[in-house]
């Protein structure tokens, strides 16, 4: 019996430093927890995210948490970029978009009358996306955005993929050891 006790405490702190190991690898995002990225050390939360995607839920079909993700990090190299130009839009200027944009008796979910930043944010970013498309030096503006970027390095929480800014993608996270239904056949 004192051998099996004996073995018993040996193990203890090997499971605990592997259990430590474990919790570290899945936290994502260098340790930030709860951290969907961090962009620039701006810390974007999972909770700030899922806020997000819930306010646009009425305004947009079938809206993933990772597309929203990709605006929240880009959205302020746009910002900039429009500011620069003379072209920002402000939070009113969001906030009347998304007003004016609420379903009506549509059967969807109910469209929120107050948002949270990250909505205003996406709805900011998709003004700002026209006043820079509109500028009679639209290209040269776009190409310093685009440098802009890809000198971007965020930290994307691998539960929402890897994040690829040359490309404007957010690729989402394969699970190879759960089996599709067509694989299993």
């Amino acid at each position: 019996m004192p051998v099996r006790s004996l073995m018993g405490r040996r193990r203890a702190p090997v499971i605990l430093v592997l259990g430590a190991l474990l919790a570290g690898a899945l936290s994502g995002c260098s340790g930030e927890a709860g951290a969907a990225a961090v962009v620039d050390g701006h810390k974007i939360t999972v909770a700030e995210l899922q806020a997000t995607a819930k306010d646009l839920a009425p305004y947009l079909k079938d809206v993933s948490q990772a597309n929203v993700l990709l605006v929240l990090i880009v959205a302020p190299t746009f910002d900039k970029a429009a500011a620069q130009e003379g072209v920002g839009v402000s939070d009113q200027q969001a906030r009347d978009l998304l007003a004016s944009q609420a379903p009506k008796g549509s059967g969807k979910a109910a469209a929120p009358t107050e948002f949270s930043p990250g909505a205003i944010e996406v709805a900011r970013f998709t003004l700002v996306q026209q006043q820079l498309q509109g500028l009679p030096n639209a290209a040269a503006v776009a190409k310093r955005v685009t440098k802009q970027l890809a000198a971007l390095h965020p930290e994307v929480n691998p539960r929402y993929g890897k994040i690829d800014l040359t490309t404007g993608k957010l690729t989402s996270p394969s699970y190879p050891w759960l089996v599709t239904k067509a694989a299993a056949g």
